[in-house]
């Protein structure tokens, strides 16, 4: 159902039986049609509560039109006890930059940007047509657009990506980064496969008779709801999806066991 429309962007909610409400972010390829949003497929078979925002465009999802879908959308937000915010690429910059906005327990972004504008991301040229001074100002990621807690899934060897990344985690406190080598700016494929990942994570999923699985056992369990594949956000449980499963056991990240250094004396990020 369409609860938010404009010109930059479409909101559909999906009802589910899940204890919690994953809100979707697409990326750049996918666009608004009125009837399908990111990670659907997975939130139909799961049986998940779902906001979908899906753009009309590549326009990195505007701050005015995502605050303004926000206040249409907050009856739903507001009967959520916890609110998990997904994306990749676009949708994973949005994940991040709207994690206050929706007061998220937990943010799963791919591959994000810290910013388009070309002044900002001087090191960065591949969506500068898509930047528009007047959709965009002020619509870097900042310190103050943290909640909850984050994770950010990144080729460490793609040299743009690992950039964001660093930066990323600099300036939003609660933010994790997890490398997934060799993957480039695709990373999210690697997790492929829905019904396995239902079963390995505990998600709620749908039976012949109507019930359903037991909750998931935390938010970190919870956060795997939000690996996707191709365009509509298939969830997945390949052996990269239980090492996902894994890294966000609670504790893992903060373990120094799962720490690396990064070079040059950046944070660390958590081990595979």
């Amino acid at each position: 159902m369409i609860i938010f429309s404009d010109e930059n962007l479409e909101v559909i909610h999906h009802s589910g039986s899940s204890p919690y409400l994953l809100i979707t972010f697409n990326e750049m390829d996918m666009r608004a049609n009125g009837s399908r949003f990111w990670g659907q497929r997975l939130c139909e078979k799961a049986g998940i509560s779902a906001l979908g925002f899906i753009s009309r465009r590549p326009n990195w999802f505007p701050a005015a039109s995502v605050v303004t879908a926000v206040e249409a959308a907050a009856p739903i937000l507001r009967a959520a006890p916890e609110r998990i915010l997904y994306g990749h690429s676009q949708g994973g910059y949005a994940a991040l930059r709207y994690r206050r906005r929706f007061n998220a327990t937990v943010a799963v972004a791919f591959c994000p940007q810290v910013s388009i504008d070309p002044k900002a991301v001087p090191f960065d040229g591949r969506f500068a047509c898509h930047f528009s001074s007047d959709l965009h100002a002020n619509m870097g990621i900042a310190p103050d657009h943290a909640a909850g807690r984050a994770y950010l899934f990144f080729d460490p060897f793609h040299i743009v990506d690992h950039q964001h990344a660093v930066r990323i985690a600099a300036l939003q406190e609660g933010t994790q980064l997890v490398p997934v080598h060799m993957t480039g700016h695709g990373t999210v494929r690697a997790f492929t496969g829905t019904a396995r990942a239902v079963a390995d994570r505990g998600l709620p999923q749908r039976r012949s008779s109507g019930s359903t699985r037991s909750r998931p056992r935390s938010a970190g369990d919870r956060a795997n709801a939000a690996l996707s594949d191709r365009h509509d956000g298939d969830c997945s449980a390949s052996g990269l999806g239980r090492q996902v499963s894994r890294a966000l056991r609670p504790g893992f990240l903060s373990s120094p066991a799962g720490k690396l250094p990064l070079p040059s004396g950046q944070p660390p990020y958590s081990r595979w």
